[in-house]
């Protein structure tokens, strides 16, 4: 049972630190046609 909630709390400090650094690579890569795809993915219907 540990190891299950090992792994959980692996995999949310995974996309807790990707959600943190994020915005910094948006903010520093030349090509951010990703990120932009992704924040207005669900914006479309207007």
């Amino acid at each position: 049972m540990t190891k299950v909630w090992t792994s959980i709390v692996v995999v949310a400090a995974i996309i807790g630190s990707f959600l943190l650094v994020a915005p910094v690579i948006e903010s520093v890569s030349s090509s951010t046609q990703y990120f932009q795809a992704v924040g207005t993915a669900d914006g479309g219907g207007d």
